[in-house]
């Protein structure tokens, strides 16, 4: 998934603390004592998406810096 730096202004504090309540959810329920696949599935897909937010949000930063 491509990270798009166009409409997001999110911080990287922000987008790290959404990246790891997604992380600590997918990882929750990788542990239940009975897997429900979809929701694995749907917690990976947010993961994803959040990690790319979180990618972007960095490359902001690093180019605000070298502005």
């Amino acid at each position: 998934m491509q990270a798009h730096l166009t409409s997001s202004h999110t911080r990287p504090t922000v987008a790290l603390a959404d990246y790891d309540f997604l992380r600590a959810t997918y990882d929750m329920l990788l542990r239940a004592p009975v897997p429900d696949q979809r929701a694995i599935d749907a917690a990976f897909a947010a993961l994803d998406a959040a990690h790319a937010r979180l990618k972007a949000a960095h490359l902001q930063r690093v180019l605000g810096l070298l502005n």
